[in-house]
């Protein structure tokens, strides 16, 4: 069987999809995995064959003419308020064109390698058009609670012009089958086609570090706050306002940042260690608590290692996200404009002294790590891509 994976260029986005492709490969089927040239490198760092498809495009630009905010507009309350509000339709076109730039190139090379399966991530959704346009099944990978799915009948609505370039009527963005990697109590409730998945962490390659062979003598703090805000518009960067709350606490705390954002996070305190860009599924299974935005893989891995999370939310996205996950128990959230460092410390002081939210964490994994590994759903797809070609 030929599965052909495809992502937009940003690897968080392709990231949820590695396991998955690594257990089809080892089950014999051939795979390749299409995307701009940005994302080459992340593809075949991740042991994949990588395909260049369509161009790059800005994210970042996109991201701040979505959110209407200037590179360097200060972190007011006001601000905070306006990027999480949700933007609908806005956020959608953003994912179109991004789409627009990469659909061509994909449905040339799907056309031409001729796959039985195209396998994406929910907002590439140059994915169903190609996959309609080779007449093979499309399967959706979530990456997190499935904020998408709110966009459900606005979708086919706003990518039918892309789609009817290649003669394409009929298409799904939500997928023959959607691929759930979340525990069903942090999921929406949906009406599609889906199969459980366990979420196997993967946030790309790294050694491992020596100072991380040995088990912690205190409890351990991670800190990290992604790559997208900084490029964003670093001004919201809490990381820094992190550190600060937390400085002199009873823990050994480990910031993980992208090199190039060190800058940001203003002066480090005393025996804070600060590491290059540290995958997340290397560092976490040490920690007693993680402190971040609520990026999609981000949380994740911290929901299938079980570890407690405090989670400050700026874009609509990770709000969802967030709310989706507080009610578990396993996470605390904090609005940007009230994590001052005395709330901040008070917070975090619960979190580390107060049993319960470890219980809750260690009772979310253990739901979302009993779910099917990749492996299991092979054959699921299997039959899947079996259906389909029986049905032509």
């Amino acid at each position: 069987m030929r599965v052909l994976f495809s992502a937009w260029a940003w690897p968080p986005h392709y990231y949820p999809m590695v396991p998955l492709a690594w257990a089809l490969r080892n089950a014999g089927h051939e795979i390749r995995v299409a995307g701009p040239p940005a994302l080459a490198e992340a593809i075949t760092m991740s042991g994949q064959p990588a395909v260049e498809v369509g161009e790059d495009c800005d994210f970042s630009q996109l991201t701040r003419d979505t959110m209407h905010i200037d590179r360097d507009a200060p972190a007011t309350v006001e601000l905070w308020k306006q990027l999480r509000k949700p933007k609908g339709e806005r956020a959608l076109q953003m994912f179109v064109d991004i789409a627009e730039t990469m659909v061509d190139g994909l449905v040339e090379f799907a056309r031409a390698w001729e796959p039985d399966l195209v396998v994406h991530g929910p907002t590439t959704y140059a994915g169903p058009i190609a996959a309609a346009a080779v007449g093979v099944p499309n399967v959706r990978v979530l990456m997190a609670p499935d904020i998408a799915y709110r966009g459900r009948d606005i979708e086919p609505v706003v990518l039918r012009p892309l789609a009817e370039r290649f003669g394409v009527t009929e298409f799904s963005p939500q997928g023959t089958l959607t691929v759930d990697p979340c525990p069903p109590s942090i999921q929406l409730p949906t009406d599609y086609p889906k199969q459980l998945m366990r979420y196997i962490a993967y946030n790309g390659p790294a050694e491992v570090p020596q100072w991380l062979l040995e088990p912690p003598s205190r409890r351990r703090v991670c800190i990290t706050w992604g790559t997208t805000l900084a490029k964003v518009n670093p001004n919201l960067v809490l990381a820094g306002q992190m550190l600060e709350a937390v400085a002199g606490i009873d823990a050994e705390v480990v910031v993980t940042v992208a090199p190039s954002h060190r800058e940001h996070l203003g002066p480090i305190p005393d025996g804070i260690r600060v590491v290059d860009a540290l995958p997340l599924h290397l560092l976490l299974p040490s920690c007693d608590l993680m402190i971040h935005q609520g990026g999609n893989g981000t949380t994740m891995t911290g929901v299938v290692n079980g570890v407690p999370q405090l989670i400050v939310p700026q874009f609509p996205d990770q709000a969802f996200v967030a709310n989706q996950l507080a009610p578990t128990g396993a996470a605390a959230v904090l609005l940007p404009e009230d994590a001052g460092p005395d709330t901040v410390r008070g917070l975090v002081t619960d979190l580390l002294e107060n049993p319960k939210w470890r219980d809750d964490a260690r009772r979310l994994a253990d739901e979302a790590n009993a779910q099917p590994a990749p492996t299991e759903i092979v054959p699921v797809l299997e039959r899947l891509a079996a259906r389909e070609h029986a049905a032509v």
